[in-house]
């Protein structure tokens, strides 16, 4: 069974990425059950699942051929560096930082952030069986994935080259913790009390329809999955939320129609943050800040005048105005 082992998954050569016995151990337990798992399935009449590759969960998530091209080069000189120990940290949201600092420190220099997303979405891969397994829809794996494409393309679009700069956010999408259904990313929180965190995606349509469309398909979605969670309150945190757009805004944006959705519990005027989504990429100067849309225009006279945005917390309104 060992030299199967070896044999079938280069035991030798990931074996020098596995620091103490115990670790050793266990991953070769893991070899051992994997090509026990595939015998057994691969028997005839056994029921196959389909398999997923790292070419096909390229395809899928529409990665940009220039990215594919270097984490090709990447792995002809490199073994992977995911041992049980990282691939368990992976799943619990107290490790995901230090999970995501000792890759980078076991791989070394990544200038972009190409070597860390290869070593992630060989997990997907992983992640990708546990969505077969609960009768997840891929359409729903393939659109939550897609949260690394859609921000190597962003940074494309800001600084004109692509980098992947959101390895310590991936682990909830890999986790299970995290799913885009529809327009509206939605997180399980299962910290002091259970939440869920409903966040808004770069690309998300703002449209009323388009936001009753995502809850109900995320009601249902709930009911089918995980009805552990289906009386479970929603919450967001955001930019969008900030009283302050009122004076920003006319009254029929699609902004402050999201916002009527929420009880804002709280708001911090003194964060910042909301110049990283309104004006992406640049300085904090204020008097220097673009003015090539309504919002742009209105929100940096607002901010140069003394006003303040901040970021907001509210609940899901359980009668919203919308």
């Amino acid at each position: 069974m060992i030299a199967k082992a070896r044999e079938i998954d280069g035991f030798e050569n990931l074996k020098r990425g596995i620091r103490t016995r115990a670790e050793s151990i266990y991953y070769l337990c893991c070899i051992c059950y994997n090509h026990i798992y595939s015998h057994v399935c691969n028997k005839p009449g056994a029921r196959k699942e389909q398999q997923m590759t790292l070419d096909k969960l390229y395809d899928i998530l529409e990665l940009p051929a220039e990215v594919c091209n270097t984490i090709a080069e990447y792995k002809k000189s490199h073994t992977g560096i995911l041992t049980p120990v990282l691939q368990e940290q992976l799943e619990k949201r107290g490790f995901w930082e230090q999970a995501i600092e000792e890759m980078k420190r076991r791989i070394g220099e990544d200038p972009f952030g190409f070597y860390i997303l290869s070593e992630l979405l060989d997990y997907a891969r992983q992640t990708y069986h546990k969505y077969k397994k609960k009768g997840i829809d891929d359409d729903i794996f393939v659109h939550t994935m897609q949260f690394c494409t859609r921000f190597l393309n962003e940074h494309k679009r800001i600084y004109g080259y692509y980098a992947f700069t959101w390895a310590w956010w991936f682990p909830r999408q890999l986790s299970l913790q995290e799913f885009r259904i529809g327009e509206l990313e939605y997180e399980f929180v299962d910290a002091e009390e259970k939440r869920i965190y409903i966040h808004i995606p770069g690309d998300a349509h703002m449209e009323a329809k388009r936001m009753q469309e995502s809850f109900t398909a995320y009601r249902n979605f709930l009911t089918r999955y995980y009805p552990d969670w289906v009386k479970v309150d929603w919450y967001c945190e955001s930019w969008m939320l900030s009283p302050s757009l009122k004076e920003l805004l006319p009254e029929d944006s699609n902004i402050l129609g999201f916002q009527k959705l929420f009880e804002i519990e709280s708001t911090d005027y003194e964060s910042m943050a909301v110049l990283d989504w309104v004006y992406p990429g640049e300085k904090t100067d204020l008097s220097g800040l673009s003015e090539n849309t309504s919002l742009q225009k209105n929100m940096k006279h607002f901010l140069l005048a003394g006003g303040k945005i901040g970021w907001a917390n509210g609940k899901y309104s359980a009668n919203p105005i919308f």
